[in-house]
């Protein structure tokens, strides 16, 4: 199955689920006009989602629904610089690959358009810490209290990956992606 298969652009229509899954991650969660606001920019914002029914083995032993979504991505695109915005998995159904498959859409668009990838993360987040090593990035200075006004622990790791544009970054995505079965 291919990684457009199972990963496909968010919509409004996407949204009451989107933030349903937000309501169980974050203490304060994006209003939906946030979200409403970063649909509209289409020329330099790419958001995402994932279905359960091509990622999770038996989605629906599960108890899923085929049309219920599991996680949701999203990414600005700046001068140079593809900044993500933010990576969500549904707590049901985080350590299946999903995160890695969301952010690998992303980079993959990322490539396209930047030479260069970045984000924030909570300091207090190996795991996802650790998925964002996977795709290239690196720690490059702390954010104190980035998320002091979002209910999370305050500070941020800022991350980044340079020069995505690269072969050996074109490289580091094709096994990514055949590691999850996505190519």
């Amino acid at each position: 199955m291919t990684l457009d298969q199972m990963i496909v652009p968010m919509t409004s229509d996407h949204l009451p689920q989107v933030m349903a899954i937000d309501a169980q991650c974050y203490p304060i969660p994006w209003s939906r006009d946030v979200y409403e606001a970063e649909l509209a920019r289409p020329e330099d914002r790419l958001y995402v989602i994932a279905r359960p029914g091509q990622l999770v083995g038996d989605a629906n032993a599960k108890g899923f629904c085929p049309g219920q979504l599991v996680g949701h991505a999203g990414v600005a695109f700046e001068e140079n610089e593809a900044h993500i915005t933010t990576v969500t998995v549904s707590p049901d159904c985080r350590g299946q690959g999903i995160g890695a498959r969301l952010f690998l859409a992303l980079a993959l668009a990322a490539c396209r358009r930047n030479t260069s990838l970045a984000l924030e993360v909570a300091a207090d987040n190996p795991a996802a810490q650790a998925l964002y090593r996977r795709f290239g990035l690196a720690p490059v200075g702390i954010q104190r209290g980035y998320y002091k006004n979002m209910g999370l622990s305050p500070d941020a790791v800022v991350m980044r990956a340079d020069n995505i544009q690269q072969p050996d970054y074109a490289d580091r995505l094709i096994k990514i992606a055949v590691e999850l079965d996505c190519a």
